[in-house]
């Protein structure tokens, strides 16, 4: 049993590594390499498209709004999936409830924006950055409930009841008792929907008009190819910054002794 466990560790590592990291890491290779080519060996050492990339307007821009939907998609999913995890748990829905949640979290991204698409045109909306954030939310309230809900099932509902016994409230229940369990679970929700919405193309692209996000601009420049170590460059900045910000958060968790990674 041991050495088919050392075996399937082994497996899996490797598989991630090759499939996963390997390409994270040549892209970030790349991106410092003087030639628009992928080969090797290196042409030369250059920070060029760091800096042709930094002179871009429209990157900062596709930056700042694909900021902006994800944290508007965020904001909106956790308001709507928090409670909608707590009537799912502690009030027993029903199938037909459930259905109604996990539709969504199933349905292709292609049928959600055409969806979205046709639904704002028919009601009158014109497509936008509003849009976008709205469409995002359909499809991020189910992760929100799932993982928050098995974060509920699993708690003691002696704590809470001991809590009332005491006098306190059920607010104060839930700001000093119940929020404090389920925190991790919130946060892992949160950063899941916002990596979600600041990485999507398909619902974005039919529902965000005019406007430019980082996986758009990502879709029209590679149209040229001269542009592509310039992607790369890009890839690496948002590829550095997101590993710093799960770093921080992690670190912040095991420090504060939330319970394990990725609670839920």
């Amino acid at each position: 049993m041991s050495k088919v466990k050392s075996f399937l560790n082994i497996f899996t590592s490797t598989v991630i590594l090759l499939l996963i990291y390997f390409p994270i890491g040549l892209v970030l290779l790349f991106s410092f390499n003087d030639s628009i080519y992928f080969i090797f060996p290196f042409k030369g050492f250059t920070l060029k498209w760091y800096s042709r990339l930094l002179e871009d307007p429209a990157f900062f821009k596709s930056i700042l709004n694909s900021i902006i939907i994800a944290l508007g998609a965020t904001a909106g999913s956790l308001s709507i999936g928090i409670p909608a995890s707590f009537s799912f748990v502690r009030l027993r829905r029903n199938t037909l409830f459930v259905g109604f949640i996990v539709i969504p979290f199933i349905m292709p991204w292609l049928v959600i924006g055409v969806s979205s698409l046709v639904f704002f045109h028919t009601i009158g909306i014109p497509l936008s950055i509003l849009t976008v954030i709205l469409s995002h939310i359909i499809y991020s309230i189910p992760l929100v409930v799932f993982i928050i809900a098995a974060r509920l099932i699993s708690l003691n509902p002696n704590y809470e009841k001991a809590s009332m016994d005491l006098g306190a409230n059920e607010l104060q229940t839930f700001m000093n008792i119940t929020l404090p369990l389920i925190y991790p679970s919130i946060a892992v929700s949160a950063l899941i929907t916002f990596l979600w919405s600041f990485d999507n193309f398909i619902i974005t692209f039919f529902t965000i008009g005019s406007e430019v996000t980082f996986p758009i601009w990502v879709w029209g420049s590679l149209r040229h190819p001269t542009n592509v170590p310039v992607i790369t460059a890009a890839s690496s900045i948002v590829i550095v910054i997101g590993s710093l910000i799960v770093y921080f958060l992690e670190s912040y968790r095991m420090r504060k002794g939330l319970g394990t990674a990725l609670m839920i």
